[in-house]
């Protein structure tokens, strides 16, 4: 029932081209693959569109919306989300390899 639940991932972004890189490629080689990244890059003016769009993953969703801060970047990427259950990071964060393979050992536990 719980096996292959898909994970949203949110990732807000401005002018982080330096840091979103390393914080994609920690979700994407994490050990639980049924996930979907979305990147939105809240207006930036630097190369994060360039970096993003670089990576080759067809996991990755890249949005760019005019600049209107963090939380609206986040609500922006909840509605496009499709997974049962949405993770936030932000453009500097980093995953452990198991970090959604323990969160779905908590959802099988708990729920």
């Amino acid at each position: 029932m719980y096996d292959n639940i898909l994970f949203s991932i949110i990732i807000p972004s401005y002018n982080r081209a330096n840091f979103i890189k390393k914080t994609i490629e920690t979700v994407l080689n994490e050990n639980y693959q049924n996930v979907e990244i979305i990147v939105v890059d809240d207006g930036s003016k630097d190369n994060t569109e360039e970096i993003v769009l670089g990576i080759k993953s067809d996991k990755i969703r890249y949005f760019k919306i005019p600049n209107s801060e963090r939380a609206a970047a986040r609500n922006y990427g909840t509605k496009q989300a499709k997974g049962e259950y949405i993770s936030f990071l932000d453009s500097d964060d980093q995953l452990l390899p198991n970090h959604h393979e323990e969160a779905l050992n908590m959802i099988r536990k708990y729920h």
